[in-house]
């Protein structure tokens, strides 16, 4: 229950970031330290994956855990395109019930499926072109498909999964490693998964016991407020 809250916190910390001129986004977490709501649902999401999926790989087998999380997989990923379509839809209906003309601009962010939208939605499928604000389920599918190697390593010694992680984090600050975004703009995913791994499994590793977990110190609480 504490999971689902805070999740659902960072939801609502997420939705009043993103509207314009909104007085609550000068009162976010990311006002105040180093992280924002972004880093506190991936880290939760970490910990539940941990409780939803890790307990599969030691209590059956290793096998057994790497198909629930292709199952998984294919149920985030129809889910992305889903949520994309519907929101396409959305847009549309929007251009031609009121008029505007913004969506498919060639200033706009849609702008390569309205010039190639053959090519562009081969793209999206193959998880190939990831529109703004598109980026985050696929993200979550990349990550998922890293739980059976961190659960493979971890069967050998828990600081290889250490390892893993701060390789492949490494790779994606210093050497760039990133997905194609956009292959006509130039850029990558804004949720790079090789990054932002290292928040879910940091988050994952707390769940299964890979990490001792901070003492409850209320002093140690309060010195993090201020």
């Amino acid at each position: 229950p504490r999971l689902d809250f805070f999740r659902g916190a960072g939801m609502f910390i997420i939705l009043y970031a993103h509207i314009p001129q909104n007085t609550w986004a000068d009162w976010i977490p990311a006002r105040f330290g180093f992280s924002d709501a972004a880093d506190l649902f991936v880290f939760c999401s970490g910990m539940a994956s941990a409780l939803a999926f890790g307990r599969i790989f030691t209590d059956y087998s290793w096998f057994f855990g790497a198909a629930r999380i292709l199952h998984r997989i294919w149920q985030v990923y129809w889910a992305h395109v889903g949520s994309f379509l519907v929101t396409l839809g959305v847009f549309i209906s929007a251009e031609s019930w009121l008029g505007v003309s913004h969506y498919f601009g060639p200033d706009s962010s849609l702008a390569y499926l309205a010039s190639e939208p053959r090519r562009a939605l081969l793209d999206f499928l193959t998880l190939t072109w990831a529109p703004p604000y598109f980026d985050i389920l696929p993200m979550y599918i990349v990550i998922l498909a890293m739980i059976p190697i961190v659960m493979a390593l971890a069967r050998v010694h828990a600081g290889l999964v250490a390892v893993f992680v701060l390789v492949l984090w490494s790779a994606a600050n210093f050497l760039g490693w990133n997905f194609t975004g956009d292959r006509v703009a130039g850029w990558g995913w804004y949720f790079n998964p090789f990054a932002w791994q290292l928040v879910f499994f940091t988050g994952f590793a707390f769940m299964r016991g890979w990490l001792p977990t901070p003492p409850r110190d209320r002093r140690l609480m309060w010195a993090a407020v201020f």
